[in-house]
């Protein structure tokens, strides 16, 4: 009897913290554990230099991608834009990483990012420097083609940054904004 009651209290016990737990949405991949990100320098829309402390004091949403890119760009950017309609907390900043520096000027990026919102940040610099953060959020991209007109191959996902400035997990495509400001709302 002592066994079964045991047994019951434990399943019990794991109904109620799972019901107490957020709701984590299928497309959020979160890592096993929290990791810091390295030190690194960048450039903002506005010509400010960034650093790795940027991401610390709030919750950070950040796609890799380019302001000439002809679709997963705009559509992520947009879906992130709907997402952070329905976020509650003040604190969350949304980031566009530019794989694109040759063209990604901090005056170009200003102009792309304030079209889907004025609030969002837009961030390149180096390519070698890009590269380091990249390969830290687990990143791809490389260039695709020659002249003027060449692509930016690179990852669709988003990476969350948590307040202390950790890279806690990703979410995949398609993105679901709805579920995305949900579980965020949660954290």
């Amino acid at each position: 009897m002592r066994q079964i009651m045991g047994i019951v209290l434990v399943l019990l016990t794991t109904s109620f913290i799972s019901a107490c737990s957020p709701s984590m949405p299928e497309s959020f991949q979160p890592l096993p554990s929290n990791v810091q990100i390295a030190p690194f320098s960048l450039y903002d829309q506005n010509g400010a230099t960034i650093t790795q402390e940027s991401f610390k004091g709030h919750w950070s949403l950040v796609f890799f991608g380019y302001t000439y890119c002809p679709d997963v760009c705009p559509t992520t950017l947009g879906e992130l834009n709907r997402a952070a309609k329905h976020i509650t907390k003040d604190d969350l900043e949304v980031v566009l990483v530019s794989v694109d520096p040759a063209r990604d000027s901090a005056k170009q990026l200003k102009t792309y990012i304030e079209y889907f919102n004025p609030k969002f940040q837009a961030w390149s610099g180096e390519e070698s420097v890009l590269a380091g953060l990249a390969r830290q959020l687990h990143i791809f991209f490389q260039k695709n083609g020659e002249g003027e007109s060449y692509l930016m191959d690179h990852s669709s996902q988003v990476v969350l940054v948590n307040p202390q400035g950790e890279y806690q997990g990703y979410f995949t495509s398609p993105l679901n904004p709805d579920d995305m400001a949900a579980y965020i709302n949660s954290l």
